[in-house]
């Protein structure tokens, strides 16, 4: 059903549920590079937490029945969010500054993310910015990886692996120290032992990749924060400062990409500041190409 030129859509907020699953899953397959976060989410853990809310919920914008927006929100504090339309986006905004939601770290598409901004920063009590990141969206996809023939004739290949428990302390101080550089916050100044439970969960699950050489000194380190049937995000890629400019991160994503492939995932993305053009350089040698702007507010929470 449509609104008529001359009626005014009717919008509405509501909390996805078990049975909204298939409408969700084809709206945000509308952009599945964009959304590889919330589909494998959504794959990996339903669209609710049952008899925990709070954990996560997917929320939904209705515009005459519709679909019109889909965010995620994790512990009432990360968002993620898909819009079609800056009314849908700022009809979420104004749903979380209702219900109290204290987000503080809200990340997408820059044409999904800057409309909700502008509106849930300005309702009453305003809300500031820590961080305001400008960023593109990568991706590098299997097919074209296979037709290019793999990793480049003259690639030097790593000791990249899977890390382990007993690589817990370099793996915790490094990734403390790319948490700094990315937010400007030092996550052990913060709550110590909540990081580190994070930091031990993702080798648990073995989604930490890392590169020591011979005297266990870590080259490199970088984390698998979604994966699916729809491919793997990473994040958290991390080379100590003194080792910077020497091939050690373009080796590594080489070798990380080509065992991601090989295990069959259809793509591998990443979203990277607009800043660090070493960064880009890096990713764009691997064999990355961009897909859209990316945007990440990091939110004066008063904590």
């Amino acid at each position: 059903m449509t609104s008529s030129p001359f009626q005014a859509p009717y919008r509405r907020v509501v909390i996805l549920n078990a049975w909204d699953h298939d409408e969700v899953q084809q709206f945000l397959e509308r952009d599945v590079i964009a959304n590889l976060f919330m589909l494998s989410w959504m794959e990996n853990y339903g669209l609710r937490a049952p008899g925990h809310p709070n954990l996560f919920q997917f929320i939904g914008v209705r515009e005459n029945a519709e679909l019109s927006g889909v965010s995620l929100i994790i512990t009432g504090r990360l968002m993620f969010l898909d819009v079609c339309t800056a009314d849908a986006a700022q009809e979420m905004a104004r749903y979380c500054r209702r219900s109290g939601a204290v987000l503080a770290h809200i990340v997408s598409s820059k044409a999904s993310v800057a409309p909700f901004w502008a509106t849930y920063r300005d309702i009453p009590p305003a809300i500031e910015a820590r961080l305001d990141r400008d960023q593109e969206l990568y991706v590098l996809e299997r097919e074209d990886w296979i037709h290019a023939g793999g990793p480049p004739e003259a690639h030097v290949p790593t000791a990249l692996r899977v890390a382990e428990a007993a690589d817990l302390e370099s793996i915790y101080l490094a990734s403390a120290k790319m948490h700094t550089e990315e937010t400007l916050q030092n996550p052990l100044e913060r709550d110590a032992n909540h990081f580190r439970r994070h930091v031990i969960h993702r080798l648990e699950s073995e989604r930490t990749y890392a590169w020591f050489d011979e005297y266990r000194r870590l080259l490199f380190k970088a984390d698998v924060s979604a994966q699916s049937r729809y491919g793997v995000q990473i994040s958290g890629v991390y080379t100590p400062h003194d080792l910077r400019g020497r091939g050690i991160a373009t080796r590594s994503m080489v070798d990380l990409c080509d065992a991601l492939f090989q295990r069959g995932y259809p793509r591998v993305s990443l979203y990277v500041n607009v800043e660090n053009q070493a960064a880009l350089r890096v990713y764009e040698k691997v064999g990355f190409t961009k897909h859209i702007e990316y945007k990440t507010v990091f939110v004066e929470t008063g904590e």
